[in-house]
């Protein structure tokens, strides 16, 4: 497995924590010490470390502001490497994230493969599907054959261009992640008898998605499973499962 973009690595018990950044130096060498006093001792419970990475994040893109409730996933993807702001058609950044944008089946291949730090250099099978010939994706989508991404199964293959169902981001996160999902029923009203029924109450008995709230924040037993997904939400579905694989490591 390749580590991309990722200068500076921080190991927890074989699990690779990255951050990067010359400002969060202070703080990247804080958590080193604390890691490397972990080690020594054996400790057990992580999440004093966790809440700490998850405060050396700040705004890096600028239709993401500090305050919006999407900044930390953000934030700590970009300086990760796994997600990359907008370009203008000169090949310039413009500095934009655009976290409202619906996420595409293609977009959430490359998310889902850099979070999961697989080499696409590996898949040189010639994608089967219709559209990868010219596509940016073309390797993620090899991979994703090679791999067995139910999406992409080459007998009914999804057009990579659509916009991608919630449900179907689970899918493709833990076949990329080659998650055992466990035949499991979920609490959802609206997702009992769904296709992806087990991926969508695996995700849930993790912690790595919710259901909806109402005004008041009260839940409401829903989940929409079929319904588009934007920027930020695959964004924070992403730093959850990278954040359990670090729990999962104790």
């Amino acid at each position: 497995m390749r580590v991309p973009h990722f200068p500076t690595i921080l190991l927890l018990s074989g699990v690779v924590i990255t951050t990067v950044g010359a400002q969060f130096f202070d703080e990247i060498v804080a958590l080193q010490e604390e890691l490397r006093v972990w080690e020594e001792s054996n400790a057990a419970d992580f999440s004093d470390v966790i809440e700490q990475l998850d405060d050396i994040t700040g705004a890096v893109f600028r239709d993401v502001s500090d305050q919006d409730w999407f900044n930390p996933y953000v934030a700590s993807l970009s300086e990760w490497g796994i997600v990359s702001g907008f370009k203008d058609t000169n090949g310039r950044p413009t500095g934009e994230y655009r976290p409202g944008n619906n996420v595409t089946i293609a977009e959430v291949l490359k998310m889902a493969m850099e979070a999961a730090q697989v080499d696409t250099t590996n898949c040189t099978n010639v994608p089967l599907h219709p559209q990868a010939a010219n596509h940016w994706a073309r390797a993620y989508i090899a991979c994703a054959e090679t791999m067995g991404v139910r999406l992409l199964d080459p007998r009914l293959p999804a057009d990579i261009n659509r916009p991608a169902k919630r449900a179907e981001v689970l899918t493709i996160i833990h076949d990329t992640f080659h998650d055992e999902v466990l035949p499991l029923y979920s609490s959802f009203t609206d997702t009992q008898g769904h296709r992806y029924e087990a991926d969508i109450a695996y995700a849930n008995l993790y912690g790595i998605i919710s259901g909806d709230t109402d005004a008041q924040g009260a839940e409401t037993g829903t989940f929409r499973p079929d319904d588009s997904i934007n920027r930020a939400e695959v964004a924070k579905i992403i730093y959850e499962k990278l954040k359990l694989q670090v729990v999962d490591a104790r």
